[in-house]
């Protein structure tokens, strides 16, 4: 599944998270211009970072916006996570069975998956 090697999420963890944020996050409010990224592309710019360790540049290159769009869109979307009663934060031991690579603190950890 390709959600999965991106975000380190299978498409049903992915849909599930876009859901859940659909009903606690006003994204596109009414009467006023829609934002440049979808919620779902938005969601998919805060996971990212966190599995390939890219950088805002690189995010803002990939989804045609500007680097602080994505900086403004990541934050968004990391406050919001954090309000979901329903989400829990895995820890590092869950993580082991992810193949590739980890990042901790901007270093990328091989797994040898």
């Amino acid at each position: 599944n390709n959600q999965r090697t991106t975000t380190a999420r299978p498409g049903r963890q992915f849909a599930t998270l876009t859901t859940a944020l659909s009903k606690n996050l006003i994204w596109n409010k009414p009467d006023t211009r829609p934002r440049a990224l979808s919620l779902n592309q938005a969601l998919k710019t805060t996971l990212l970072p966190l599995r390939h360790n890219l950088t805002e540049e690189l995010l803002a290159d990939l989804f045609e916006v500007s680097q602080p769009t994505i900086s403004r869109t990541i934050h968004r979307i990391e406050n919001a996570l954090e309000q979901l009663p329903d989400v829990k934060i895995p820890g590092l031991e869950s993580l082991q069975n992810i193949p590739g690579s980890l990042v901790v603190d901007g270093t990328p950890v091989p797994t040898w998956n």
